[in-house]
């Protein structure tokens, strides 16, 4: 690693939280159709977000939302203050103790992380192995899109909070960040076509499978024959 793309432990704790904090962001705006939501007095000109982004990106990007939000009280929780800097540890109490409302509103929800993992990131099962859906259960979790608002405020203000107090070492992240991006678009310039062997994985995937298909119909029609035959004997 150059000495450009060197970062302490604390730095690399800051760009989580707050990759996922605009992460979120994003998210919230993109449902509306509006920028600076989070910044606004909440009034936001219409709620017919479905004209512009149907019911499947909707619940897309809602579903996003939790995710990283759990994420991000992940890394507040487990890394932030944790496994940061020692010199950093009595300036990240200060923030959270700063934060506690935005926090405990966030931890008010008591099964943000069973909706996580039942409804959106595995297969639909309880601890139990039931399927959720079939049974109607209902999670003590943001659901609706006011709960959604109050997730992404908390989260954008804890954020804020937190840059305030960490300007250089965020300008710092930001620039290495630049960097990569720059390099990585460098590396794949000119590049707009599909991977030419995903390609042909995909042609044989399909071949494959139509060919297994061919071969099923033709084994049961052949077998459907034999048994009329053999009814009529």
């Amino acid at each position: 690693m150059t000495d450009f793309y060197k970062y302490n432990l604390t730095e690399e704790s800051l760009f989580t939280l707050l990759s996922l904090s605009t992460q979120i962001t994003q998210a919230f705006e993109s449902i509306f159709d509006q920028k600076d939501i989070l910044n606004s007095e909440f009034e936001i000109s219409q709620f017919n977000y479905h004209h512009l982004l149907n019911d499947t990106i909707h619940d897309a990007l809602a579903s996003q939302i939790i995710i990283k939000a759990i994420s991000f009280i992940d890394e507040w929780n487990n890394y932030f203050g944790v496994k940061t800097e020692t010199k950093d540890q009595e300036t990240i109490l200060q923030i959270k103790s700063l934060t506690k409302p935005a926090y405990s509103a966030l931890m008010a929800w008591k099964e943000m992380n069973s909706y996580r993992n039942q409804a959106l990131a595995h297969n639909h099962r309880d601890k139990y192995k039931k399927n959720i859906y079939l049974q109607n259960k209902k999670f003590d979790a943001p659901q609706t899109d006011d709960e959604l608002l109050l997730v992404a405020f908390c989260i954008h203000k804890m954020s804020q909070v937190t840059s305030l107090f960490f300007q250089d070492e965020i300008i710092k992240i930001i620039n290495i960040l630049e960097k990569i991006i720059q390099e990585n678009k460098n590396k794949n310039k000119g590049r707009y076509e599909f991977n030419n062997k995903c390609i042909q994985k995909i042609k044989s995937i399909d071949k494959d499978i139509t060919n297994s298909f061919i071969h099923y119909n033709f084994t049961n029609t052949l077998l459907d024959t034999l048994r009329k035959n053999n009814s009529n004997i």
